[in-house]
């Protein structure tokens, strides 16, 4: 993954929102939504250097970011690039 900008005009504001990317002391963070069984919507986050998710789901964005917000967070636009090799493919002579 490659962070293309941090946009630190945005410290310390409503960054956190579903689809936001975060970064937080080195960490980078995607929000998201989920629909629960009960009808209810969750939220969490996804590490996406470690590709993990938040253990624990919230009831609302704001209760997330009470919980888990910092005054350092920055909004950040990032790049995630997936590339892998499937069975069958052509070995690319730049690749070698």
């Amino acid at each position: 993954m490659e962070i293309e900008y941090k946009n630190k005009d945005y410290k310390n504001k409503n960054i956190y929102k579903v689809g936001s990317v975060i970064e937080d002391a080195g960490n980078v963070y995607l929000v998201c939504q989920k629909a629960a069984s009960n009808g209810c919507t969750e939220y969490f986050l996804i590490n996406l250097y470690t590709a993990t998710v938040s253990s624990k789901m919230y009831e609302s964005l704001k209760e997330l970011k009470l919980t888990v917000g910092d005054e350092g967070d920055t909004l950040v636009k990032a790049k995630l690039i997936v590339d892998y090799k499937l069975d069958g493919d052509v070995e690319d002579e730049n690749t070698k």
